[in-house]
């Protein structure tokens, strides 16, 4: 509020009026002193109020308040204008064409490049097993393609003729070269296949030293596309010398079969068995010793009988179809066909069924150029052969296209067969083991090995197997395992490799003084192992090999360059001078 303050000039007008009445005042009271006393005189005024003093010093400032509580959000603010829409960038290039892309149409008639420009050398192959209280089950896991095709007979030129088959390369069968590929065969379908060899170590019957050699012992210098191959050896496949046999019986291996083709469509494997043998030439049929079990078979061959194929499809179960079509060779839903007896078996049931070709003709049907029927029948088989099952067999493409990816092979089968060509798994003990597999199109020697491995059921004495078999609660071989929790089915990954021309006469120098040339260098190929010594003193192949060129370097090096600078990986065979 605003203080009254009296000026200066006031106070000094006033100090002067004061001052003059006292002086006036002074000759009254000496007259009064010598006169009559005057009359009293009046009351002065009361005098004026004096100034209002100076205010005080400012005080010292309060303490600081506490802090007031926080105010509220305040509202939310505008949303702000969007950025102007930035130009597209230029369309990029298209990419290459992925592998796979030629199956949409008819396949090339060529072989495939080399392995080690495209496909590899050398490929990763997992495996996981388990059992229950009666039943055993596999899981294999491999990349490649799908190889679900096989053989077929082509209308082509207005007859009939069988493409497809066992041959180890492709571009022979083109060329019809009699020594590398059968004559008239033009396409390059072949089934992608892997198996399993098992031995008992134990057994009255077995393979000696199989977890030191593997399939070694198994592939030898005479067999079809190997090096010392005559054409009077005939299809000869493989077989274990009696000298490497413990036991007087026949059945040296058990060997579990599984095909794409031939066997997986109806869920379904091959199951097989190695023979202890000598070798014998002959020029009437296999005289090989891979054997299949007793019984009957998941698959059988037609004929060409009269000119024309025994079977063509049953029109009921393919919308109307007798034959497919060229064109639709790789997209076709009906790349296979069945026996009525396995028409429900296996994922694509109900599964296209056969007809005779003499009823097919009073059906109407004319064969047309182009048109195309498989070779092999799928049926449900019956016992040992037909032991096998491969339900939850998956491929799982890489692609749209479908033809490349990864298989995951899932078998199933009684943990004890009660069959003589079978080997029997027991709780508690050990086995040897060995794979191979067959993929893009190509059979016999170009396929990948491992080197043997030990497989245990919760064995005490083998603590440190390769592959562990899990123990699971049930029984019947519709339990199948998991596999998917790796935590519980943990995964044991082999690298298989290709061989070549290795054959158990070249380990053991058995070979030694043959002379083998290489027909498309014209260069020897040295045909003398410096490991034979060890294998005699009974070393294994991996206490001198490595598989891979990247793993640690070993005494012989690895196994995937060793096998190609012998020569014959998906290359010509060499041959004997």
């Amino acid at each position: 509020m605003r203080q009254n303050h009296q000026p200066k000039t006031f106070r000094t007008m006033l100090l002067i009026a004061i001052s003059l009445f006292l002086i006036l005042s002074v000759p009254l009271l000496f007259t009064s002193c010598s006169g009559t006393a005057g009359p009293k005189g009046d009351k002065g005024d009361t005098g004026a109020a004096g100034a209002k003093g100076d205010p005080g010093a400012k005080g010292d400032p309060g303490a600081k308040g506490d802090p007031g509580k926080d105010g509220k959000n305040g509202a939310a603010g505008a949303k702000g204008v969007p950025g102007a829409k930035g130009d597209p960038g230029a369309k990029g290039d298209p990419g290459k064409d992925g592998q796979g892309l030629e199956f949409f149409a008819p396949p090339k008639l060529e072989g495939h490049p080399p392995a080690d420009k495209k496909y590899g050398m050398v490929m990763a192959y997992d495996v996981q097993a388990a059992y229950n209280d009666d039943t055993f089950f596999w899981r294999i896991s491999f990349r490649g393609n799908k190889g679900d095709h096989h053989e077929y007979y082509h209308y082509t030129n207005g007859k009939w003729q069988k493409e497809g088959a066992n041959r180890r390369d492709a571009q022979a069968s083109i060329d019809k070269d009699p020594v590398q590929g059968d004559q008239g065969e033009t396409a390059t379908s072949y089934e992608s296949r892997t198996s399993i060899m098992v031995n008992d170590p134990k057994g009255a019957t077995h393979t000696k030293d199989f977890g030191k050699f593997g399939c070694y012992l198994t592939c030898h210098n005479g067999l079809r596309h190997m090096p010392g191959w005559k054409s009077a050896n005939g299809h000869d496949g493989k077989y274990v010398l009696p000298a490497n046999m413990s036991g007087t019986g026949k059945v040296a291996l058990d060997l579990w079969h599984w095909r794409s083709g031939r066997s997986n469509p109806i869920a379904k494997s091959d199951d097989q068995w190695i023979q202890a043998k000598t070798f014998a030439n002959t020029t009437s049929g296999d005289d090989g010793g891979r054997k299949g079990d007793a019984g009957t078979g998941v698959f059988k061959s037609q004929k060409i009988v009269n000119g024309h194929p025994e079977y063509v499809f049953d029109p009921t179960s393919t919308f109307g179809l007798f034959a497919e079509k060229w064109d639709n060779f790789w997209k076709s839903p009906f790349w296979f066909f069945v026996d009525p007896n396995a028409a429900m078996l296996g994922p694509y049931a109900p599964n296209a069924t056969i007809m005779k070709w003499d009823d097919a003709v009073k059906a109407g049907y004319k064969p047309q150029e182009g048109d195309w029927v498989p070779k092999r029948v799928l049926r449900a088989g019956a016992g040992s052969r037909s032991d096998i099952t491969a339900y939850g067999s998956t491929f799982i493409p890489l692609a749209a296209d479908g033809r490349f990816g990864t298989w995951l092979v899932q078998l199933q089968r009684a943990l004890d067969t009660k069959h003589t060509d079978d080997v029997a798994f027991v709780h508690g003990k050990s086995y040897d083991v060995a794979f191979e597999v067959h993929l893009w199109q190509y059979t016999t020697r170009d396929h990948y090995v491992s080197l043997p491995a030990s497989l245990s059921l919760n064995d005490p004495a083998n603590t440190n197997a390769d592959i562990k078999a899990v123990k699971v609660a049930g029984q019947g071989k519709f339990a199948i395992p998991n596999f998917s929790d790796h935590s519980k089915f943990p995964p044991k990954r082999f690298y298989l490799f290709q061989p070549g021309i290795t054959s158990w006469e070249f380990l053991t120098n058995k070979m030694s003084n043959m002379k083998v040339v290489d027909p498309v260098t014209k260069k020897e190929i040295k045909n003398t192992h410096p490991g034979a010594a060890a294998i005699a003193q009974g070393k294994s192949c991996a206490s001198c090999h490595s598989i891979r060129k990247s793993d640690p370097a070993s005494i012989g090096g690895s196994l995937e360059v060793r096998s190609q600078q012998r020569g014959g990986v998906f290359a010509s065979t060499p041959v004997v001078k």
